[in-house]
């Protein structure tokens, strides 16, 4: 996880990155004891359940079992990578990275990009401040045709780009930055031994990253100049295959539990302002594998409203094969009459997009493929069934695939049978059981109550480390932290080496048992109470099995096994 960081520098920065300070900036704490408590931010509650523990400088709710260290948390709220939040918490702390000795170039690499950021930023402010100049008279006339208000302008941060050839060069120029670093940032060309601006006479729209960074901008040609539209190439910053426009904005409205994927800046700007949330778009592409991914890490749904005409429907269909992909659930949002997602608000508001009805992906997919048919012939209805077949042998629930072939059936005419074997799919009775195996290695559902009570307070230091044993807790994770909290580990640091999101979870909520007496002396009659629990049920698993090995053992054998359930019984009479 933590790549060619070293744990010395990790544990550095995690002390100079105090958990409670941080998560106070999200949610508000009140204090009690050595814990801090506030309303989760990962769920929706009003009795708060959520902690921070100022000892061992790790959170966890008790109500969604959601928990880490400071790391973790920023990733978590910022919907950032390990490598990202680490950055993150090292500029706020004022800790430079440690040097990558293995990439000389990174250094200078690093300090490229901070300087392509700069002038960005600067190009931004530019833009915005020429588009109420007469200069930008154009571009703002055409946003106050597409219904912006000047509120609308500034949310966005939209602006114009000079008529001329070189006004933005010109001016960044002025300001130090030299003409092969503008020529990179994407915010100029060469040609001919000439220099000149990127964007002329345009509406311009700033794509600004999720963490706050001016990439790049896309730019609407004003009259019928082409390309239409123009975006920033690629760049050290900037690749359209990897960005969303208006993700900035979208990260910031809390428990959303889906995105709205549009094809266009104006569509996120028109639904936006008509009140609809979590709005963002591709970047002049279709949606790839990278955006589906940055999606997934934002929200765990989007709903996908392209265009209402044949390409927006093919453009969708294209959009769910990707969803699947990455394992993103997805529905389709269908406008009538051919209307785009801004043609469709500006008439009907935030009350009609609520109510127009949001296809899940089958059901999108079984729509589509009655398009070009005639449904009132057999050929047709033929026709459709065969590719309503072709569409529900891909559907991997077995409950949802029949609730869709009892509709198909019904729609064609055609028997179950029949469909499941234009499918190529058997009868569920011929069906082949399969069981389903462990894997090797998994972690446990669950951690035994008496366990977690015993790691929490061995964990908090309330515990002699010779009262426990390794060997008193189960194979697997709940084992590997006792030993490591037996060696003299701390909690922090346990958590940190953990990599699995779900076992880092089962792994906080381990080490937050409730209720733990305060007291020693109670602390202590509660691990004396759980590691009797504990070692008489190990004791009894094990008499159960000897009691089946008996069964088929030979004399000698039984003897043996009978002189070891004597010792187990004589131990759970003690």
């Amino acid at each position: 996880m933590s790549g060619r960081l070293s744990d010395v520098w990790l544990d550095e920065l995690r002390s100079r990155s105090p958990l409670e300070e941080i998560v106070s900036e999200y949610v508000p704490l009140k204090q009690k004891g050595r814990r801090f408590w506030g309303c989760c931010p990962f769920h929706n509650e009003k009795t708060p359940s959520f902690s921070v523990d100022v000892d061992s400088q790790l959170y966890y709710c008790f109500g969604c079992h959601k928990g880490g260290n400071v790391i973790h948390f920023v990733m978590e709220m910022e919907r950032m990578e390990f490598m990202d939040a680490v950055k993150y918490l090292a500029e706020r702390a004022h800790m430079a990275l440690p040097e990558r000795t293995a990439d000389p170039g990174a250094h200078i690499r690093a300090a490229e990009r901070e300087r392509i950021y700069e002038a960005n930023t600067l190009a931004a402010r530019f833009f915005h401040a020429l588009l109420w100049q007469d200069e930008g008279a154009g571009a703002l006339n055409y946003l106050y045709r597409r219904g912006l208000t000047d509120a609308d302008i500034r949310r966005f941060g939209l602006g114009a780009s000079p008529q001329g050839w070189d006004g933005l060069v010109r001016y960044l120029r002025d300001r130090g930055f030299a003409d092969e670093l503008l020529v990179k940032a994407g915010l100029a060309v060469q040609k001919d031994g000439k220099v000149f601006d990127m964007f002329r006479a345009r509406a311009i729209f700033p794509i600004i990253s999720a963490q706050g960074h001016v990439v790049g901008f896309g730019g609407r040609a004003m009259g019928d100049a082409q390309p239409k539209y123009l975006n920033t190439p690629d760049t050290p910053v900037f690749n359209k295959r990897q960005g969303l426009f208006a993700l900035n904005l979208a990260k910031k409205e809390r428990n959303l539990g889906r995105l709205i994927l549009v094809e266009g800046y104006m569509d996120t700007v028109s639904l936006s302002r008509s009140g609809v949330r979590g709005v963002v778009a591709t970047l002049g592409t279709a949606l790839t594998e990278e955006q589906a991914r940055l999606i997934k890490r934002y929200a765990p749904e989007v709903w996908v409203s392209y265009d209402g005409d044949s390409a927006g429907q093919k453009a969708a269909l294209r959009a769910l094969d990707i969803f699947d992909a990455q394992g993103v659930r997805a529905r389709v949002i269908d406008y009538p009459d051919g209307m785009d997602p801004d043609d469709f608000v500006k008439v009907n508001g935030q009350t009609g997009f609520e109510s127009l009805r949001k296809y899940e992906a089958t059901e999108y997919r079984l729509l589509r493929a009655r398009d070009g048919l005639d449904l009132a012939t057999q050929e047709g209805m033929t026709q459709y069934a065969m590719r309503g077949c072709a569409i529900l042998a891909r559907v991997k629930s077995p409950i949802e695939r029949e609730n869709y072939l009892r509709a198909l059936a019904s729609e064609t005419g055609y028997d179950r049978e029949t469909l499941l074997q234009q499918m190529g799919a058997l009868p569920a009775a011929q069906q082949p059981v399969r069981r389903t195996l462990r894997p090797r290695g998994a972690p446990q559902a669950e951690i035994p109550a008496a366990e977690r009570a015993v790691l929490t307070l061995l964990a908090e230091g309330a515990v002699p480390r010779d009262m426990v044993r390794a060997e008193d807790f189960s194979d697997g994770l709940a084992r590997r932290m006792a030993q490591w909290l037996l060696d003299g580990g701390s909690a922090n640091a346990l958590v940190a080496q953990i990599e699995d999101d779900a076992q880092r979870d089962q792994a906080v909520r381990a080490l937050n048992y409730a209720p733990i007496p305060e007291e020693r002396d109670g602390a202590l009659k509660l691990v004396q109470t759980c590691l009797r629990t504990i070692r008489r049920g190990r004791l009894s698993e094990r008499a159960a099995n000897i009691q089946k090995e008996i069964q088929t053992a030979g004399a000698e054998q039984k003897r043996a096994l009978y002189q070891q359930m004597e010792a187990i019984n004589r131990e759970l009479d003690g």
